[in-house]
């Protein structure tokens, strides 16, 4: 498919009934997939590997049904003030693939109980 076809990473999800994919793509080339046109996506390796039921029937009538999910990694300078402590994607926005952004969000809450319990006892 062009330059969109190198170096992307696929998810592939199973929900019972269907599967669910994604690409990460390089930034700025989604409209590079689209004006290819859905018929050059169905031909692509990425399509193949990715059947959108466990037939392998495909789904995708036009390049419409391809969707676009921006994704920003951000982090807080700071992450508390008087009062307030932000964890999880409030502190720190993770890629949604792989789903390690839960993961990293109880581990930001165990780590800032284990911190903040003896002060606040203290405190209340």
């Amino acid at each position: 498919m062009g330059r969109f076809d190198r170096g992307s990473i696929l998810v592939m999800l199973d929900r019972g009934d269907y599967w669910q994919c994604a690409y990460v793509i390089a930034k700025g080339s989604a409209e590079t997939l689209k004006a290819a046109g859905i018929e050059k996506f169905r031909a692509s390796d990425r399509a193949a590997s990715c059947r959108s039921s466990p037939t392998g029937s495909h789904e995708l009538a036009t390049v419409d049904d391809l969707k676009l999910l921006t994704v920003g990694v951000d982090r807080l300078e700071k992450w508390w003030k008087p009062g307030l402590l932000c964890i999880g994607d409030a502190a720190h926005t993770m890629s949604p693939i792989g789903g390690v952004g839960v993961n990293i969000a109880v581990q930001d809450a165990v780590a800032a109980s284990n911190i903040l319990a003896a002060p606040l006892r203290k405190a209340g």
